[in-house]
């Protein structure tokens, strides 16, 4: 079994886990409309495939240490910076961290604070990666992109990534740059949908199901 952009068996393929952290548990982000939500199930169902055929996986997590007051501060939030129980690591499943940066690719190995995920990857043959997690728009997509420009193949499980409903800005009314224009938003599944259109409109990624990859583990 085979297609353009998935193999059977997965060969020299990785799932990276991106950001599904405790800072997304605050009630800061739960009061707040998301999208997909069958995103647990399906980043559960395919860490359980790829566990139980031992390919490779790897976990982002990002810690901001600029914003003290931010959910991803490890000083002052010392919960939010830690792992979603469902998607804990296990083994010697890598675990990386990323400081103010929005891609997976500026992160490093926490047990040496040097090896970056494209030492990572190279270490392991990859050439392929599935990416899933939070937040479409941001870590995820600049992730693709990166992942993109690195010369990997690149594949994000669309119904395995999530986001959050947000205010529209008022550009062409004159406004001030930023301002919000009032009454006016776009839906968590908008917002998701359009940045996985954005990344499947080109040669940045393939965007799949979950039971599309499960198909090929």
């Amino acid at each position: 079994m085979s297609s353009p952009f998935l193999v059977s068996g997965l060969p020299h393929t990785a799932l990276i886990v991106i950001d599904v952290q405790k800072a997304f548990l605050d009630p800061s982000f739960l009061g707040r409309e998301r999208s997909t939500p069958d995103l647990e199930p399906n980043i559960t169902a395919l860490l359980a495939a790829f566990r139980e055929k031992k390919l490779p996986i790897i976990h982002i997590h990002h810690v901001d240490t600029l914003v003290t007051n931010s959910e991803w501060n490890e000083e002052t939030h010392p919960e939010g910076v830690l792992p979603q129980d469902y998607v804990t690591p296990q083994g010697d499943e890598p675990v990386l961290r990323k400081y103010d940066k929005s891609s997976a690719f500026g992160a490093k190995l926490v047990s040496d604070r040097t090896t970056s995920l494209k030492d990572v990857l190279d270490a392991q043959g990859i050439k392929r990666v599935i990416l899933v997690g939070l937040s479409s728009p941001h870590c995820v997509s600049s992730s693709a992109r990166s992942a993109c420009d690195s010369g990997l193949s690149v594949v994000v499980v669309g119904d395995a990534c999530a986001t959050y409903a947000t205010t529209a800005l008022d550009y062409y009314s004159g406004a001030a740059k930023g301002d919000i224009k009032d009454g006016k938003a776009w839906s968590a599944e908008t917002v998701h949908g359009v940045a996985m259109a954005h990344l499947d409109s080109g040669d940045l990624a393939h965007i799949v199901g979950t039971a599309e990859v499960l198909k090929f583990v």
